[in-house]
């Protein structure tokens, strides 16, 4: 376990390393921030003086090694546009997005799951003829078609539920559902192919022998051997659920860390665009890690060292 922790926490490090410096080298080339932070009549006295406050006016391997060493003590600078700590405004934004991606990912589940095993159960009949198309359709639609088109239905047409915003449990609705179509179509259609992988195996065959219910064969039996590749899409969902929902977030105005991200980039705020990515990496890579050592305890063949 030792061995298998110490080899993740390394890949763990070098997939951060290696997003820092890609987001360091396309922010620094995407333009110059005090373009935004001054009026256009202002000095060039005045825009020197700023850059030189910002550290931009230093040659970009030193201003890249000073970016890495304040990651390195948690300090990922202060945002442009809010004078605060950058990291503070991504976790004062945190909690919006993980209550978002937590409900939409609950959404995909309940209906992913009994969707796929009942597709695959009822090989080649209406059920799966009904689950398979609409896993297509989930995946065909962009989200943010879907979330204009459930504003424009639920919002302005019924008045059932509030187009933007967040704090309440009505706010939350629209926009996690709306997420959860396209991560509920991939499971579904994962969920399917995995049981039906499995439920013509001898395992199987002995449990209907033994005379155990069809429910139980399926819950105890074909769902925990298919339940590897099931967790995996499930972690790689609820990651990208984290780090996807912007045009979510910017759609419904959210108040996420993806509405954040977006407003950031659009201001060249580099701090905060770093900051973002810096916790949406470490977020996405310990869910990975959990998958990992879940795999042990679903399956003990599994080994961890």
């Amino acid at each position: 376990m030792f061995a298998f922790l110490a080899r993740r926490t390394l890949e763990f490090l070098v997939v951060i390393f290696g997003v820092l410096t890609i987001v360091f080298v396309l922010q620094r080339f995407s333009g110059d921030p005090t373009n935004l932070l001054l009026p256009v009549d202002a000095p060039q006295e005045v825009r020197t003086e700023l850059r030189h406050q910002l550290g931009l006016d230093r040659p970009l391997p030193e201003q890249y090694l000073r970016f890495i060493g304040r990651v390195a003590v948690g300090d990922l600078g202060d945002s442009y546009r809010f004078r605060q700590p950058a990291l503070g405004l991504v976790l004062e934004r945190l909690p919006a997005t993980l209550l978002l991606a937590s409900a939409s990912l609950l959404i995909s589940l309940v209906l992913a799951l009994p969707l796929g095993t009942l597709a695959a159960v009822y090989r080649n009949t209406w059920i799966d003829s009904l689950a398979t198309g609409i896993s297509l359709l989930g995946q065909a639609m962009p989200v943010y078609w879907l979330g204009l088109l459930g504003i424009l239905l639920f919002s302005v047409q019924w008045r059932l539920l509030p187009s933007m915003g967040g704090g309440s449990f009505a706010a939350l609705v629209l926009p996690a559902t709306t997420l959860a179509v396209y991560s509920a179509a991939r499971i579904m259609r994962l969920t399917r192919a995995a049981v039906l992988d499995v439920l013509h195996q001898d395992f199987i065959r002995l449990a209907r022998a033994k005379g155990l219910g069809e429910g139980k064969v399926l819950v105890k039996h074909a769902l925990r051997n298919a339940s590897i590749p099931i967790v995996t899409i499930i972690g790689l969902q609820f990651g990208g659920l984290l780090g996807g929902a912007v045009i979510t977030e910017t759609v419904f105005a959210w108040p996420g860390v993806g509405r954040l991200a977006v407003n950031a980039v659009q201001q060249r705020d580099f701090p905060v665009v770093q900051a973002v990515t810096v916790v949406i990496a470490l977020a996405f890579s310990l869910i990975n890690l959990a998958v990992d050592v879940l795999y042990a305890r679903l399956n003990p063949r599994i080994r961890l060292g």
